[in-house]
């Protein structure tokens, strides 16, 4: 009878070591390919839908400028950003003229969120005298919410505002 090559007469001992020494290596391998996976998901999920609103704090106040539609996910993302500028700053303008529709849901659901903010940090919305601004507007005067609203037909870049 031949032999066995030496190498499988230590196959007991590598067999019985493999997993002490490789086992550690394999789970932080793993950890770092799950975690590479759950970074990568989020923004498949979100690769559809862009974020519209941008907060910007220069110290006195937070500025919270939404573009786009006004819809429920956008609410949650300034409901977030308010809830961080309550606690940098006493102040807070909410600029919702870059808006292009709003649903009454979202409307009174802002105004929920801006219901939340303490009476001791200030707070406007400006908004756009268009239509599609109207069941934003009239949810804010309901709250006693300060809104300012830009005249219709002013240009972006004009500073054309009135006290509602």
């Amino acid at each position: 009878m031949p032999m066995p090559p030496p190498i499988l007469a230590h196959l007991g001992h590598w067999y019985v070591s493999l997993p002490v020494f490789m086992g550690p290596v394999l789970l932080l391998v793993l950890a770092l390919k799950v975690q590479t996976w759950r970074e990568r998901r989020p923004r498949a999920k979100a690769s559809g839908r862009r974020s519209t609103v941008t907060a910007t704090n220069d110290g006195s106040k937070t500025m919270i400028a939404v573009a786009g539609v006004l819809d429920y996910p956008t609410v949650l993302e300034v409901e977030i950003e308010l809830g961080e500028a309550t606690r940098l700053a006493g102040g807070v303008v909410l600029d919702l003229r870059a808006c292009t529709s709003v649903d009454q849901e979202s409307a009174w659901c802002l105004c929920d969120a801006l219901g939340r903010i303490p009476a001791s940090d200030e707070v406007l919305v400006l908004l756009d005298d268009g239509d599609s601004m109207r069941v934003l507007s009239d949810a804010l005067a309901a709250e006693g919410v300060k809104a300012v609203l830009r005249e219709r037909g002013a240009r972006p870049h004009e500073r054309v505002l009135r006290d509602k």
